[in-house]
């Protein structure tokens, strides 16, 4: 199975239900039994987009069914076989968002 950065698939979380999640890891470490992903929920997402650490993902976009939240600050190891199926892919400017997102919720660069 091939994982990319960007992808978006449903998976299998370790909280005991599946979601989507989009993969951050960049692609040469995409090989290993863990992946990172950044989770997305459809729930709250006008309150959701009030806070930098989310990104509004459009209906259609990573092949979403509903509007949603990628959270990235709750970015964690996924193992490969939680990844249930490929729904799509992020934009390279929706995936930008994202990382840029995930660099502001880690402290990478100042406000």
């Amino acid at each position: 199975m091939k994982i990319a950065q960007g992808d978006v698939w449903q998976i299998n979380f370790a909280e005991g239900y599946e979601r989507p999640g989009v993969v951050v890891t960049r692609n040469e470490l995409n090989f290993g039994q863990l992946v990172l992903v950044v989770p997305c929920t459809s729930r709250q997402i006008e309150e959701r987009a009030k806070h930098r650490n989310n990104v509004i993902l459009q209906p259609g976009t990573g092949g979403l069914d509903a509007r949603s939240a990628a959270q990235v600050h709750l970015i964690q190891p996924v193992a490969r076989e939680w990844f249930l199926w490929k729904r799509g892919r992020l934009t390279d400017e929706k995936l930008g968002e994202v990382l840029q997102a995930l660099a502001w919720a880690v402290d990478l660069f100042p406000d």
